[in-house]
């Protein structure tokens, strides 16, 4: 499928529509499939197969299996989340650490990747941050942050406002070589970019299903290498491992010996068969070509903008960029309102305005958005 038949399932791009969505960084308008595949699971669930537990498994499973090809796994390395911070929540918590034990995090990271960790500071765990300079920062400057007492490395695959990629290669050879476990928060790459967790060295990764995956909020998902999981103990919950429906109260504690193990209690199912679908829907346009449209957009829009005087906030070097552009503006919380006047969604976030297109954006998206910031900027002058 190519990007343009992939517009026509966003009922909001819809021939007519002055609307231009340029927002998922934020979260992901909806596509005609994952309405579908939610509204079937609602007619079993109101219909003539309410118990619908066993029918629905192999779409729980189909959708594991979609996220592990994505991540570049197998399906027993993938655990599903209801969003980012419980899956980093999980890692937090469940490692032994020990007064005295330190991590890193940069010094820009979304609040979901540093409280999970800033709540062991109250067991002598010590968070070290590593400086950063408008969203972005250097494998020197990781190498800098890291001591010898530091146990783990967490940080964003993609800076929420710079859209800044961090060069996982080189920080995986890195932590491989200091022995830190890496951990990635996902959510602003994956979806809009190739992922090999296993070629990385990730020792664990958490994602939020609502973004660039295009699916319902609400949903999430985790993975964890299969040396870490050894060390990881789960919140105990009855459906993390086998159930024997013959004898509920013979209680015995078992965790399943993959990753579904930190898969607490009832799966939001509504949200994982809508999940499935985008999943699917990013498979049927293909990866390779997803991620090639997205930074294509990103970068039209970034030199267009630049052209208009609004220099991109964080990375200079293309081959650091992703699908996020933030410019400043002399009067931004009036471009916001000016560009949302003329039906454009982007973001404030810190003064800047962020744009976020998607595979599905065309050239025409971005010269509406340009020829706005241009009358915006005549209005002005």
């Amino acid at each position: 499928m190519t990007p343009e038949a992939a517009r026509e399932l966003f009922p909001h791009t819809a021939d007519g529509s002055k609307k231009r969505y340029l927002n998922h960084a934020a979260t992901a308008p909806l596509s005609r499939p994952v309405r579908a595949a939610m509204e079937r699971f609602l007619d079993d669930r109101t219909g003539g197969n309410v118990n619908n537990y066993e029918a629905f498994a192999p779409v729980i499973e189909q959708t594991r299996e979609r996220a592990a090809r994505l991540l570049g796994t197998a399906p027993e390395r993938v655990a599903f989340a209801q969003n980012t911070s419980a899956a980093l929540s999980i890692l937090a918590e469940g490692l032994d650490w020990q007064r005295g034990d330190r991590l890193a995090v940069p010094s820009c990271e979304f609040p979901a990747n540093v409280y999970p960790f800033l709540n062991l500071e109250e067991r002598g765990v010590a968070v070290d941050y590593v400086p950063t300079e408008e969203g972005t920062f250097s494998v020197d400057d990781v190498a800098a942050t890291l001591r010898p007492e530091t146990r783990l490395l967490t940080l964003s695959w993609v800076q929420f406002l710079s859209g800044f990629r961090a060069d996982l290669d080189a920080i995986g050879r890195l932590c491989d070589e200091r022995g830190v476990l890496l951990c990635v928060d996902a959510i602003q790459g994956l979806g809009a970019l190739r992922m090999d967790v296993e070629r990385l060295g990730i020792d664990f990764l958490a994602c939020g299903g609502h973004k660039w995956l295009m699916g319902p909020q609400g949903t999430g998902l985790l993975y964890v290498s299969e040396a870490l999981q050894e060390q990881i103990r789960p919140p105990a919950g009855w459906t993390q491992g086998p159930v024997d429906w013959e004898n509920l109260s013979d209680y015995r504690l078992q965790f399943h010996p993959e990753a579904r193990r930190y898969e607490t209690g009832t799966a939001n199912r509504l949200g994982l068969a809508g999940l499935g679908a985008s999943l699917g829907l990013l498979f049927d346009v293909g990866p390779e070509t997803v991620e090639q449209a997205t930074r294509q957009r990103a970068s039209e829009l970034a030199e267009r903008l630049a052209a208009q005087g609004l220099a991109r906030y964080g990375p200079s070097d293309p081959a650091r960029a992703a699908g996020i552009v933030a410019v400043r503006p002399p009067a931004p919380e009036a471009l916001h309102q000016h560009l949302a006047d003329a039906g454009i969604e982007a973001a404030m976030r810190s003064r800047l305005v962020r744009f976020s297109p998607a595979f599905y954006h065309t050239r025409a998206d971005v010269q509406r958005v340009a020829d706005v910031v241009d009358n915006f900027a005549k209005a002005t002058a």
